[in-house]
């Protein structure tokens, strides 16, 4: 590889650096909302509409936006249905139930690990002893986190399974998500599509149990603050970079980094007071991590890059 190839390459790594960054810090601006008590269906509605409003400007000035063909859009609604919708309520419900950044970013973090699980029983994909193992060891270090935390109360433990929600629909997505790229969009057009879909997904729950109680202070800088940081940063930003990577370096490159989310986000709230960790917590979430790079290694290194 030429001196300008290996540059471009840092680059990417970079950007996918700065991905996981964002999402980590994702989870602890969407506990700041939640704890100024922002109904879920407003904050999600108000980030979707800020999010298509930033995309849909940035696709259009840049040459990138993209109209939907014929017979495209039951994907890209199938796409929105799995992602934003199904995924945020798993995620923003999960965060609220638990009240802890921490605990949703190593759930959402184990994703790929459930995903071979189903796999395996639905599919019959194979998986090697690696594979195995880092399944093994990944569910370890949840399990150790979840059991030294000593939350073990009935609520805590629906939110836990509330944020499973968020697994299923990340895995819809991104097999669609591929689906259309392999179509021929380019990932700011998915993007800024399944932004503006989502404001039809969301404005529904939204009008039913959230506008009647809705008040001029949900506008408010100090909530709309972390919003606008949400929308902006994590589902404009991040979602764009995370598409481009994968057809850059390819998708067991960039998912390879997706574990160090929940590594940024422990720090984080941990230095910033928004929880309170006990060293063997963050040991286990050190372990759990480490399971899900066994678990796809292997297995993913077989597959063609995308």
């Amino acid at each position: 590889m030429s001196g300008k190839g290996k540059g471009l390459g840092l680059v990417w790594y970079a950007l996918i650096l700065l991905t996981v960054f964002l999402w980590g810090m994702s989870f602890l601006w969407s506990d700041r909302v939640l704890d100024r008590q922002v109904p879920v269906f407003t904050f999600i509605f108000t980030r979707m509409v800020i999010a298509a409003s930033a995309l849909t400007l940035f696709s259009v000035l840049t040459g990138k936006f993209q109209q939907i063909r014929k017979g495209d859009f039951k994907w890209f609604a199938a796409m929105t249905a799995f992602e934003p919708f199904l995924y945020f309520l798993g995620e923003t419900f999960g965060l609220k139930i638990t009240g802890s950044p921490t605990l949703c970013s190593v759930i959402i973090a184990t994703i790929p690990v459930f995903s071979l699980i189903v796999g395996r029983i639905l599919f019959k994909e194979k998986l090697s002893s690696l594979n195995r193992l880092g399944i093994f060891v990944a569910v370890a270090g949840v399990i150790a986190f979840v059991l030294i935390g000593g939350n073990l109360h009935t609520d805590y433990l629906y939110g836990i399974a509330i944020l499973f929600l968020a697994a299923i629909g990340s895995t819809g997505y991104t097999a669609i998500c591929k689906k259309l790229a392999n179509k021929g969009y380019n990932p700011f057009a998915i993007v800024t599509w399944q932004f503006i879909l989502a404001i039809g997904f969301f404005l529904v729950p939204f009008l039913i149990w959230d506008a009647p109680t809705w008040t001029p202070q949900y506008l408010s800088w100090p909530v709309l603050r972390p919003i606008i940081a949400l929308a902006v940063l994590c589902s404009g930003v991040a979602f764009v970079i995370y598409a481009a990577c994968v057809d850059k370096i390819g998708m067991t490159r960039t998912t390879v980094f997706l574990p160090l989310v929940a590594i940024v986000s422990a720090v984080a709230a941990s230095l910033l007071g928004q929880d309170n960790l006990h060293p063997l917590q963050m040991a286990g979430i050190v372990v759990a991590m480490a399971g899900v790079v066994m678990a796809q290694y292997t297995n993913k290194k077989k597959n063609n890059e995308a």
